[in-house]
């Protein structure tokens, strides 16, 4: 996208209401990589534009004719007010269209006209038997009760096993459920006479479109679930697929959240779950309706949504138990979790260089009093005083073996900021990066899992080393950009 696309009505007010906030250096900075970014999507497209018509056409007739050995029946809820009847014609035929055809679609319609009434009827005369009452599900709410009360009435009208999150304008691809009953398909467990599934939540990656699906663009490569990134931002969204019964065990959707009631939604269903049972499809399923070229001009009218997801958040870490702080970075909607750590805490940690790590035998490393390793090699420097509190913190966790923080180069620029494993290579996220930058959806600068950190700056918790003196499988690794090094 060229900067003379980007200099309309919404972007000119969003870049001056963020400069309000933020300052002229950082705004610069953002403004400069969103066009980085725009250059490198330039010539993205949806998978199923580059299939030519006739694989096309096969494709589809495999997966129509795939047996699966539960046919669940997923109900896909949407809530719609006053919805533009274009988009929610285009909307309902995502679903209708569909080649795993066992689904219902249940539309809670709080709107004052007829216009959503109107394109159900013109759907159901089109389509016939495909669009029934039975497969389309249309209720006439006698009133509005909200983004959250609205969804609560498209639920308790849900009969399927599997409960699908769309928004009223937005659409799917045509293989969207036939990818989620593929990944149920793998968590069945045979109880002799009937079947259990594993699998209790489902989520995939997303782009956005615009208003008349010419363009699609913002590809949003999600990864695998990750309870640090959704603490910072609603990173699943939509499509999200989560089990009838934990969905009604976590009582739908909550009001006291409107504005960021998916995000509350979420964090209710996964936070009873195992890491196991929450799966990710790495494919884009969902196409975010978006106006690039909107009217809009006060980008601040949903900071109440923002301040809602914080509360969610905040409500979230409370359900667990987990004393911390949630407060805004310079982003909004991304956040920042600070783990409480007491004076006390702080005494419990033995420093040491690499070296002397490895010099050290496993039963010399069991005898260490202190239940914390900060590893601080003389290559390095720290440079935020807080940084071993920021560490601490997310070490104090049960389930965090080891954290690391953002390391910057000799020449300013990001060294890393977590690794990721590429076989067996470890490789530096962000690495190259401006340090002003916050990288891929703002991930070099959010609290996230990560597959490994810099072993020159990092704490590890001494219970979860192995007899080899690596870190258990059991434990995960956290990356936070709120401890920075410097290479000496």
């Amino acid at each position: 996208m060229r900067i003379k696309d980007r200099l309309n009505r919404e972007n000119l007010s969003r870049g001056a209401s963020y400069i309000k906030r933020n300052g002229v250096v950082p705004s610069f900075y953002k403004a400069y990589e969103r066009l980085i970014r725009d250059e490198d999507e330039k010539d993205y497209m949806k998978t199923s534009d580059v299939f030519d018509e006739i694989a096309g056409r096969e494709q589809r007739e495999l997966e129509e004719n795939r047996k699966f050995t539960h046919n669940y029946r997923i109900s896909i809820i949407v809530p719609a007010y006053e919805t533009d009847p274009e988009y929610f014609r285009e909307m309902a035929l995502s679903v209708i269209t569909q080649t795993y055809t066992n689904w219902e679609l249940v539309i809670a319609d709080a709107s004052e006209s007829d216009k959503v009434k109107f394109v159900v009827d013109a759907i159901r005369k089109e389509f016939g038997e495909r669009a029934s009452e039975t497969k389309l599900k249309y209720i006439r709410l006698p009133e509005n009760k909200g983004i959250s009360g609205n969804t609560n009435e498209a639920l308790k009208a849900a009969t399927g096993e599997y409960i699908g999150l769309l928004d009223h304008d937005d659409v799917l691809t045509e293989n969207a459920l036939y990818e989620v009953m593929e990944v149920l398909e793998s968590g069945l467990i045979n109880k002799g006479l009937s079947y259990e599934n594993n699998i209790k939540v489902i989520y995939s990656d997303e782009d956005k479109v615009n208003s008349d699906m010419s363009k699609f663009f913002d590809y949003h490569k999600k990864p695998d679930f990750d309870i640090d990134l959704l603490r910072t931002n609603n990173y699943i969204c939509h499509f999200f697929v989560v089990r009838k019964e934990l969905a009604d065990e976590v009582n739908g959707f909550n009001p006291e959240f409107d504005g960021s009631q998916d995000h509350d939604f979420i964090l209710r269903c996964v936070e009873r779950l195992e890491r196991s049972q929450i799966k990710h499809i790495d494919k884009v399923l969902y196409h975010w309706r978006s106006h690039i070229n909107s009217t809009a001009t006060n980008p601040d009218s949903k900071l109440y949504a923002y301040e809602a997801g914080k509360k969610a958040v905040m409500a979230h870490l409370d359900r667990l138990g987990i004393k911390a702080e949630v407060t805004d970075t310079l982003h909004l909607g991304f956040y920042r979790v600070k783990y409480q750590v007491s004076a006390s805490e702080l005494t419990d940690i033995k420093i040491m260089s690499l070296d002397e790590l490895k010099a050290l035998s496993y039963d010399e490393i069991k005898e260490i009093e202190e239940s914390y390793i900060l590893i601080l090699n003389d290559n390095v420097k720290p440079k935020n005083p807080e940084f071993i509190e920021e560490f601490l913190g997310h070490l104090k966790r049960p389930e965090v073996g080891c954290v690391g923080g953002l390391v910057i180069s000799k020449n300013g620029k990001i060294e890393s900021a977590g690794y990721k494993k590429d076989g067996d290579t470890m490789i530096p996220e962000f690495a190259g990066l401006n340090r002003h930058f916050s990288g891929y959806l703002h991930r070099a600068k959010l609290q996230r899992m990560v597959d490994g950190v810099c072993t020159d700056c990092m704490m590890i918790k001494k219970s979860a080393l192995t007899e080899d003196k690596k870190m258990s499988p059991d434990y995960i690794v956290v990356y936070t950009p709120y401890s920075v090094f410097k290479r000496a």
